[in-house]
């Protein structure tokens, strides 16, 4: 019988269904993509910070298609009552890596399971049971379990000081609470594991929770686009109800069913096959706007690790912005745009470049413009020099997203969002699916 790591134990909670596959189908669950790599990559960067707060430490060695080689050398190396890290036991089934396995007092130890997350998530607590049943389940005297996380109040200031990058919670009654289940679970996931077929689960809110499925494709492939979850701001758990009553597209929800008068005009819409146009509703947003018109856009980077003085983790620091200026009604365009090279702060450029491009009137439209918003306004704090303009200029931000968030406009093809990624192609037929790099992430 294989035994179940926290990583597939975690999954086994999640779904008996992503359990089964990722021991008897692994070929068939996708790949991850640069943007979830990137987060993995950050996740493997907090933890290289987390161990400079553990000097004497020791590196266990060995991968994962030589765990019995680490457990062993994980033997030995506690002998010598230092900081482990990546420290391996096997309990029955159930087998732990924990990110630092800490000597304290005359012959106990602490766990500290170190995260890139700013909180402790419940997930966290289910993660440090089972690291808490194996190392006691082998003899470790376990006097506590620890979360280390990133401290998002810090600001960087030369270079990183992991002693305030982090913040460690001891939450041992937390963890000891969900001890009684740890047997339990990994008996049912062993039997799940052994099963020929995958088990059938109902696709739910447990689909994102706590992490988003690699399976959803295959689990959701029967649902058409315009399916109960893509009706506007409705509630999940009354979309899987419909779901899982028979009801696979809105156009079959029954007259019955409450629904808010967004949400009926769009059931209407996908009944029709053709948009809604609130012809006034867009007139008023149009007649708002001030030429020349300023359409601005930008791609910001936020690392656990900040890359630059002042700033704090997981702050959004723009690294590109796309300007296009229209001057006149069908004038021709103007496009300015900025690329950081990555070796310096980019944001006193950018204010700089901003300033001098932005002019004095106008109107400046973004797409979800709190975001643009958001990202000047914590650099001009930074930056004071640039209060006063980013003060002057606050008021002409238009948002582009008040037509089709209000309805305005909705087009089938949007399924309920009003995304820039689904509005741009049912608007102009130009799609992102065949872009390099369609997304801020892998930007």
């Amino acid at each position: 019988m294989p035994f179940i790591s926290k990583s597939k134990y975690l999954s086994g909670l999640q779904c008996s269904k992503l359990l089964w596959y990722y021991y008897n189908a692994k070929e068939e669950i996708p790949g991850v993509d640069a943007a979830t790599q990137a987060v993995f990559d950050q996740g493997h960067l907090v933890g290289e910070y987390a161990k400079k707060l553990f000097p004497n430490g020791i590196e266990v060695g060995g991968g994962p298609k030589e765990f019995m080689q680490t457990i062993e050398q994980t033997r030995e190396a506690v002998k010598l009552r230092k900081p482990l890290f990546e420290a391996a036991f096997m309990y029955k089934q159930a087998y732990a890596r924990a990110d630092i396995l800490n000597p304290v007092g005359k012959n106990q130890w602490e766990i500290v399971e170190v995260k890139s997350s700013t909180q402790v998530k419940d997930v966290n607590l289910h993660d440090l049971a089972l690291q808490m049943y194996t190392y006691s389940g082998v003899g470790l005297n376990i006097a506590r379990c620890c979360i280390m996380y990133v401290n998002n109040e810090y600001v960087r200031d030369g270079k990183i000081i992991p002693g305030k990058l982090f913040i460690k919670e001891d939450i041992p009654d937390k963890v000891e609470n969900l001890l009684p289940e740890i047997e339990r679970n990994l008996a049912r996931m062993a039997e799940t594991i052994k099963q020929k077929k995958s088990p059938e689960i109902p696709i739910g809110l447990h689909c994102n929770d706590p992490y988003a499925c690699p399976l959803i494709d295959l689990c959701w492939g029967y649902l058409p686009e315009s399916n109960p979850t893509t009706l506007y701001y409705y509630k999940k758990e009354k979309a899987f109800e419909l779901i899982h009553s028979g009801i696979h597209d809105i156009r079959e929800i029954p007259d019955d069913i409450k629904l808010s008068d967004k949400q009926s005009q769009q059931v209407e819409c996908h009944k029709t096959g053709k948009p809604y146009i609130d012809v006034d509703g867009i007139n008023a947003f149009l007649s708002g706007l001030a030429y020349p018109l300023y359409f601005l856009d930008f791609e910001t980077l936020g690392t656990a690790i900040p890359l630059f003085d002042n700033v704090k983790p997981y702050q959004n620091i723009p690294f590109q912005y796309s300007l296009h200026i229209l001057d006149k009604p069908n004038g021709k365009l103007k496009h300015l745009s900025f690329l950081s090279d990555g070796k310096e702060d980019p944001r006193p450029l950018i204010l700089q470049q901003l300033k001098d491009s932005l002019g004095t009137e106008g109107s400046i439209v973004a797409y979800n413009a709190s975001f643009e918003k958001g990202v000047m306004r914590n650099a001009v704090e930074i930056f004071s020099e640039y209060k006063e303009w980013y003060a002057a200029i606050e008021a002409r931000v238009v948002d582009l997203l008040i037509p089709f968030k209000s309805f305005y406009y909705y087009h089938p093809k949007q399924n309920g969002s009003a995304s820039i990624k689904v509005v741009l192609p049912a608007l102009t037929r130009i799609s992102y699916d065949n872009m390099e790099i369609a997304e801020g992430g892998t930007a």
